[in-house]
């Protein structure tokens, strides 16, 4: 599980990983934000909602 927020110094996201490893799921913070990731021209893919 990937959890990321609008820019670096959100930390929505820390706490998110933080949650999700005390339930046993392996997460990871991703540095930056979404809007880097697409501007490096990286994939992504729907999500729900």
């Amino acid at each position: 599980m990937v959890a990321y927020c609008r820019g670096p110094y959100c930390v929505m996201a820390s706490t998110a990983v933080a949650q999700l490893r005390e339930a046993g799921i392996t997460a990871v913070r991703l540095e930056g934000g979404l809007p880097e990731w697409r501007a490096a021209g990286r994939p992504v893919a729907g999500g729900v909602g």
